[in-house]
């Protein structure tokens, strides 16, 4: 998985942030919902109550009544009054309720001015009486909070209603003495006199349904803590098994490295064997002429010593190379680069590469020697075959190691031809090759670009004037 999971824990936390916004609005949302139906069931309960005292008491208590004189003695509004009465039967349910609504009656033209309308309330009436809706909701802001509002209106006017909304001087003396004769009389039958409503602020209803929102968000989060355990363990199985597979990789790259390197142990021993035995014959000739000197004795074991030296520290340096455990260690840029040619001396000096080393910076670093090796061997092999399979003359590898913008930078340049635009963007891809995957791998670069990458470094490719140049770079 080549996503940090560090990446993948913020990406999820964004998500559950938005999921989390998301949730909580539509829960509001839900709760709204249910605060509008509870409202407008208790606004038809009220109109119920109203409809019932204008239809049915109000008129037995009237046929009770003689006269108006009986009326002006006996009229109260606790048994006529469909408004008190229904406000004080809200107000007994108000008790036991936690939601806590103010229940208002409002008209344009009431008996009593606690009941004038606002602009805003009497706007609405207006669009009831013109028969422009039925009810009426919506979200409001007083004094910068949010409530939420709704509305409905009065049956209309019957006969009833004009005993004390028609002409005043037919209307119960204690009602005119009480509120006057300028407001609230004059009704007529149908007309609509006022509307009920039922308000309440939006942070009453969320504290109402708080345990509904903390149980959802405990609940959102318990499975956002499942799912970034179990992204965790799936991350963890592909970190392993991409470690697993990059182990692989760098095993079959060095026993592919180890075919190739069997012939250079031959021949950068030949020589030094050759130059052996003609020292020896040299030495037998002396000694059978009687001409061997202590001192020609002593010069022969210095230049024997010098090749055996020689040998020595070539099978030392294909014998690291192989090793397959290795202690990080400090080591010098110069020491591997020198290493890494001395391997494939042979090789080069078969096939006519020259190469030039150019150490402007000696940097030490500190990790697996051999896996550095491992990345100039890969680098300078591919080298080799491209001089060969373009059949290039003059053949030439450069390497330098310097400072750059403060970076470190070795690059390892060659004139054995450019690569195609199609393929240089996927030379460091695993079983990617230009050569025959029967005599090749696939793997070489793939394998530089993991090693290089787990020092914190990065390794690039460019085509350059008749050949391509690769730099690593490290902070």
């Amino acid at each position: 998985m080549k996503f940090n999971f560090k990446f993948i824990i913020a990406v999820f936390i964004v998500l559950y942030a938005i999921i989390t916004l998301l949730f909580f609005n539509f829960y509001k949302e839900i709760a709204i919902k249910d605060t509008r139906q509870e409202a407008g069931s208790m606004l038809n309960s009220m109109n119920a109550i109203r409809d019932y005292i204008d239809e049915i008491q109000r008129p037995m208590i009237y046929n009770l009544i003689e006269d108006n004189q009986s009326l002006d003695k006996y009229f109260d509004a606790k048994i006529l009054s469909s408004t008190y009465i229904s406000q004080y039967i809200y107000e007994k349910q108000r008790e036991n309720k936690e939601l806590k609504y103010t229940y208002k009656l409002v008209a344009t033209n009431p008996l009593n001015p606690i009941h004038m309308a606002t602009d805003f309330e009497a706007n609405i009436l207006n669009k009831f009486r013109n028969n422009e809706m039925k009810d009426y909701f919506s979200i409001i802001k007083e004094n910068g909070e949010s409530y939420f509002f709704i509305a409905k209106p009065i049956s209309r006017n019957t006969g009833s209603c004009l005993l004390c909304h028609g002409n005043p001087a037919d209307a119960p003396k204690r009602l005119v003495d009480q509120y006057g004769d300028t407001r609230g009389f004059y009704e007529k039958v149908g007309d609509l006199r006022a509307m009920l409503y039922l308000k309440i602020a939006i942070s009453d209803i969320i504290e109402y349904h708080k345990d509904e929102f903390i149980t959802g968000g405990i609940t959102m989060f318990a499975v956002f803590i499942i799912f970034i355990i179990l992204i965790y363990i799936i991350y963890n199985k592909n970190v392993k098994l991409q470690e697993r597979k990059e182990i692989l990789f760098e095993h079959q790259n060095r026993l592919a490295v180890m075919g190739s390197m069997i012939g250079n142990i031959s021949h950068q021993w030949k020589q030094p064997l050759s130059h052996l035995s003609s020292m020896l014959i040299n030495i037998e000739l002396l000694s059978e002429r009687g001409k061997l000197s202590h001192e020609k004795v002593l010069s022969k074991i210095g230049e024997a010593n010098e090749q055996i030296t020689f040998m020595s520290n070539t099978i030392n340096d294909f014998k690291n190379f192989f090793s397959p455990k290795e202690i990080n260690s400090d080591f010098k840029i110069e020491d591997i680069i020198g290493q890494s040619v001395r391997l494939l001396q042979a090789s080069l000096n078969k096939n006519n590469i020259k190469v030039i080393i150019d150490i402007e910076e000696n940097f030490t670093f500190v990790g697996s020697r051999n896996e550095f090796v491992q990345v100039f061997v890969n680098i300078i092999n591919n080298a080799k075959d491209a001089f060969i399979s373009n059949k290039i003359e003059n053949r030439e590898i450069i390497i330098r190691s310097y400072k750059y913008g403060g970076k470190t930078v070795v690059s390892i340049q060659n004139n054995a031809g450019e690569i195609s635009k199609e393929v240089i963007d996927k030379i460091f891809k695993p079983y990617f090759s230009t050569k025959d995957l029967s005599v090749a791998t696939g793997i070489g670069l793939y394998i530089c670009k993991v090693i290089i990458e787990r020092y914190k470094g990065d390794i690039s490719v460019k085509n350059i004037d008749n050949g391509v140049i690769f730099k690593i770079k490290f902070q």
